[in-house]
């Protein structure tokens, strides 16, 4: 078992990977998310997964993170790209909404699941 790195492109303006001289990958490569600064040309390194360690990883308007990360990284008020507005509600809260609807619909749907093989045994 190893270390895994997650590398994202944090913004557009960010050179591809495929692109980079061996110098810049060597930076890259050095980048860590336990270190204040964790961006170099435009990549950014979120965690790393060691040793087989499970996370729960959450992808929210293109960034990866750990779920117990998220409340903390996730403080500012939601910006509605389409309307145009700022809502007067946190990311976290919306997030949060997102996933416990998520779940209780696979709830529903693993509860339909069973009833269909109960009544088929």
């Amino acid at each position: 078992m190893g270390t895994t790195t997650f590398y994202l492109r944090h913004n557009d303006l960010g050179v591809r990977l495929n692109g980079l001289k061996k110098k810049e990958l060597e930076q890259i490569d050095k980048l860590s998310p336990y270190s204040i600064d964790n961006k170099f040309l435009g990549w950014c390194v979120p965690l790393e997964l060691h040793n087989g360690n499970v996370c729960t990883l959450i992808f929210w308007k293109g960034r990866l993170m750990k779920l117990e990360d998220a409340p903390h990284i996730l403080n500012k008020r939601y910006w509605d790209k389409y309307g145009g507005k700022t809502h007067n509600l946190y990311e976290w809260t919306l997030l949060k909404r997102l996933i416990l609807n998520e779940v209780e619909y696979l709830d529903k749907k693993f509860k339909k699941e069973l009833r269909k093989k109960s009544i088929n045994n």
